[in-house]
């Protein structure tokens, strides 16, 4: 589990997140970026595309997510095609990742 905060931390949200180590950015769905009211912060403009998909103009929004303990900020893709929260590398960079398939154990730590 990891929580989502918008910048202001007025509102959060502890969600359930999928660790994608091809993907750049992390993205999350449209109902839990009205949730949190991260409409109100856009931070960035990007292009964006997924496997095999075309290069979208999209825009970014300010979040704030907790892993193992470590607040990270970052700018998040809010999608209308997602119902998951997917962490990419963007993320994943402040952290160690131990993936251990023979037990079927995934662990973030703050290295």
């Amino acid at each position: 589990m990891t929580t989502l905060t918008n910048p202001s931390k007025t509102s959060e949200q502890k969600v359930k997140g999928y660790i994608d180590t091809g993907s750049d950015g992390s993205a999350i769905p449209i109902k839990l970026g009205q949730d949190l009211g991260l409409f109100k912060y856009p931070i960035a403009r990007a292009e964006i595309s997924g496997l095999g998909g075309k290069l979208e103009q999209r825009i970014l929004y300010g979040l704030v997510i907790e892993i193992a303990g470590q607040d990270v900020a970052i700018a998040v893709d809010i999608r209308d095609d997602l119902d998951f929260v997917l962490l990419g590398r963007d993320i994943l960079q402040y952290f160690s990742l131990m993936i251990d398939w023979k037990q079927r154990i995934v662990r973030i730590k703050d290295p």
